[in-house]
């Protein structure tokens, strides 16, 4: 079964679409650089699941435990390797993030029986009828003015509320790359900083500092604003290190990217 699906999801790989931007990852003698990678919220849904403890001893186990349904659609992940992840033999990215095909973009109805059940208001089908006695030009021209009202779509960023997605694993909600990947920078700081003996630790604002979350609040030599900064600035690596902390959690309940407590199983 595997098998045939990585089949299908090769010949469709390059057909298909995802609502957010997907990750360039080049090809096999010529891969994209990492920065290519990481302009997409799904490589961060990767990256953040690799930090998620159950999900790691998930991994160890071979796919064994409470994550077990989990394991199935997004493997191991403890490689450091995304692009093989996400384009490898099984098309792990496009297969869980990618936007199940619409049946049909405009059909011709021959007749009351070709109306579809589903055709609904949730399903934004607009019903047009097509005086073919009217010129091409008039008509095209018409028919542009009509779309253009009742299309909601709108350029830019998709706000995922208002989306019905049909991904497997639809993203929960907005979020800004950047934002997602300085979360993860200071979670990944106080790990490290955890591990160290505690006459060793770094304060929060020094943390924050190193990796330069808040540029505006760096403090400088004989500064005389030093403390006010500090504080702003350990008051956003706190938050920054609880969310991330928050968005691991939520992985394992395939949510993401979940800023929101998890609630208890």
């Amino acid at each position: 079964m595997l098998a045939i699906r990585c089949k299908l999801l090769v010949k469709k790989f390059m057909k298909t679409r995802f609502l957010a931007i997907h990750p360039l990852i080049g090809t096999k003698h010529k891969p994209s650089q990492l920065r290519y990678q990481q302009r997409s919220v799904y490589y961060w849904w990767w990256a953040y699941l690799r930090r998620n403890d159950e999900y790691l001893a998930c991994c160890s186990r071979g796919g064994t435990g409470w994550l077990a349904g989990l394991y199935a659609d997004f493997g191991d992940v403890r490689s450091d390797d995304f692009r093989s992840w996400w384009g490898g033999k099984q098309q792990q990215g496009p297969y869980l993030f990618g936007e199940q095909p619409s049946d049909f973009v405009v059909k011709k109805i021959e007749s009351k029986a070709g109306w579809q059940p589903g055709w609904d208001v949730d399903e934004k089908v607009l019903t047009v009828a097509v005086n073919l006695t009217v010129g091409k030009r008039k008509l095209q021209a018409d028919f542009a003015r009509l779309l253009e009202k009742e299309h909601k779509g709108r350029r830019g960023r998709v706000a995922m509320a208002s989306v019905k997605s049909t991904a497997r694993y639809p993203l929960h909600r907005n979020f800004s790359v950047h934002s997602l990947k300085m979360m993860l920078a200071a979670y990944d700081a106080w790990a490290a900083n955890e591990q160290l003996p505690r006459d060793q630790r770094k304060r929060q604002w020094e943390l924050g500092e190193s990796i330069r979350l808040v540029p505006n609040a760096i403090t400088t030599k004989n500064d005389i604003n030093a403390v006010d900064k500090r504080n702003t600035m350990s008051a956003a690596f706190n938050r920054a290190v609880k969310n991330a902390r928050n968005i691991i959690a939520n992985t394992a309940r395939g949510e993401f990217p979940n800023s929101s407590p998890p609630s208890k199983q």
